[in-house]
């Protein structure tokens, strides 16, 4: 359902750039909390005061790359920016947290776009080998893409049993 310049997806808000969890209003608390004002933080991520201004009030979220800028700018993370809980995380969503766009993190991992699409939506068998280059660049445990990435072939093992 759309809701708030957003569709809701298993509890979480997912902003229509794509990047679940991101919350305008703990941007804006963020940056209240460190008395900044709309042009301040801005100025310092490289955009315009309009585009703070959507990102606070929902009409608009930040990219991957973007919204880690704005978190280094606040000081906190990207999670703190994006909330999603671990047991729903997807492989894209752990790919955003680390600041990725999937073009970035495809180019990155040495593959296609298409290839890393098919990954996170399911549709490929776990290989440990890409799991690992996944981890390192996205700053977390092997164990944790394993989890995640087979969550993921689960998923969309489930939704074909259905049609």
């Amino acid at each position: 359902m759309v809701h708030d310049g957003g569709i809701e997806d298993l509890g979480v808000k997912v902003a229509r750039s794509g990047m679940r969890g991101f919350s305008g209003a703990r941007l804006r608390r963020f940056r209240d909390s460190l008395d900044l004002t709309m042009a301040d933080l801005a100025d310092a991520a490289g955009v315009s005061e309009q585009t703070v201004s959507a990102w606070e009030t929902g009409r608009a979220a930040p990219t991957p790359p973007l919204l880690k800028r704005v978190a280094e700018v606040l000081n906190v993370t990207v999670p703190d920016l994006a909330p999603i809980p671990p047991g729903r995380q997807t492989l894209g969503d752990l790919r955003a947290l680390a600041g990725f766009t999937q073009e970035g993190a495809a180019r990155a991992l040495g593959i296609s776009a298409t290839v890393l699409g098919r990954i996170e939506k399911g549709r490929k068998d776990y290989d440990k080998g890409r799991a690992n280059d996944m981890a390192n660049l996205y700053g977390v445990r092997v164990s944790l893409i394993k989890t995640v990435w087979e969550r993921d072939r689960a998923t969309r093992q489930d939704e074909v049993r259905r049609l």
